[in-house]
């Protein structure tokens, strides 16, 4: 056994405590779990926290106020080394969907008093005991589109509650192989990298000879899921290629780590772009620049990416760009007055 199936080990009680759709229960392993002292990012209106009463009191007890019955279920669980010269720490990655039943407004998302599901990709830094770094996107978006108050452009891609590897082995309890899971990082690094190559005049660079032919993208909520590679040229490259310049990834600056045929990468922010043509996201040029902040999965299959989880942060990006989602939410739901509140 190595320290990576010992930090999912770790996690265990934790995950099995979200599961179970108790709050006592998820304070109690929060509390056990996760440092006093931890750094906790989550994605926008959330941001930074500290430790496990800074991540109970600023996100989990506000979600179980307002969706009682939430309980999560994860389709991927991976841990390995940070990859890269000269880096260090070990992770662990989850990703999954949350369920439950808003019973009252959430973030200016009025209550359905119906079950709802949002996707989580959440990534922690293991040191010692206890977890010492938390970054994660919820895709709160999600929520919005099944209460009826899409604020956001249209989306090309489908929306449905994502799927789990087709495999089936995405919670991975084989002990850790270092050798396999340095292939499927190398293996995920040259697509990117290829993929940086590409632009309006060469959509399909970075696809050929990475991409398995039936492959499956699940993007965030503003941009859906595509398959095959005519689907992520058309549904995905294409807006990102027509409508951004100065589009640069920051792959050597995130947290890159393997687990068999899996891989992780942790961008906050993963790269900067202008926002300077037409076809980004269905918008306008606004001529503003912005970060990204991103939590993607890969599944591996013959050497090829099979799969693809993709979590950006759309709220963030959104605010960057000029937008105000929220408000907009708000006016939607007949409220131009509402505030954003986390509790």
């Amino acid at each position: 056994m190595s320290i990576h199936d010992d930090n999912k080990a770790l996690l265990e009680p934790l995950r099995a405590a979200l599961r179970s759709g108790k709050p006592a229960r998820v304070r109690w392993s929060l509390e056990k779990t996760v440092r006093k002292d931890a750094r906790i990012r989550l994605g926008y209106p959330f941001e930074d926290m500290r430790g496990y009463t800074g991540l109970w009191n600023g996100a989990y007890a506000p979600l179980f106020e307002v969706m009682p019955d939430m309980e999560r279920n994860e389709f991927i669980v991976m841990a390995g080394a940070r990859w890269g010269e000269g880096q260090s720490g070990n992770w662990v990655g989850l990703a999954g969907n949350a369920v439950g039943t808003l019973v009252k407004p959430w973030l200016g998302i009025p209550a359905i008093n119906r079950p709802v599901f949002m996707r989580y990709h959440e990534y922690y830094l293991v040191e010692g005991d206890g977890i010492a770094e938390m970054t994660g996107l919820w895709d709160i978006p999600q929520v919005m589109l099944q209460a009826g108050v899409w604020p956001m452009a249209p989306q090309i891609g489908v929306e449905w509650m994502c799927p789990g590897p087709a495999n089936g082995l995405g919670v991975i309890g084989e002990p850790h192989d270092a050798d396999k899971a340095a292939q499927s990082v190398q293996a995920v690094l040259d697509m990117l990298n290829d993929l940086k190559q590409g632009d309006a005049q060469n959509p399909d660079r970075g696809l050929a000879g990475y991409w398995h032919p039936n492959c499956s993208w699940y993007g965030p909520a503003g941009i859906g899921t595509a398959r095959g590679h005519g689907g992520i040229r058309d549904s995905v490259l294409k807006g990102f290629r027509r409508g951004l310049s100065d589009n640069v990834r920051a792959l050597d600056k995130g947290v890159f780590f393997g687990d068999h045929d899996f891989v992780a990468f942790c961008g906050w922010p993963s790269g900067t772009a202008t926002h300077s043509g037409d076809g980004f996201l269905g918008l306008a040029p606004t001529g503003r620049s912005f970060t990204r902040r991103s939590l993607d999965f890969w599944r591996m299959e013959d050497g090829l990416v099979r799969e693809n989880w993709v979590m950006v942060d759309m709220l963030d990006l959104y605010r960057q760009l000029g937008i105000d989602v929220f408000a907009r939410m708000a006016a939607l739901c007949g409220n131009s007055d509402q505030q954003v509140l986390c509790a």
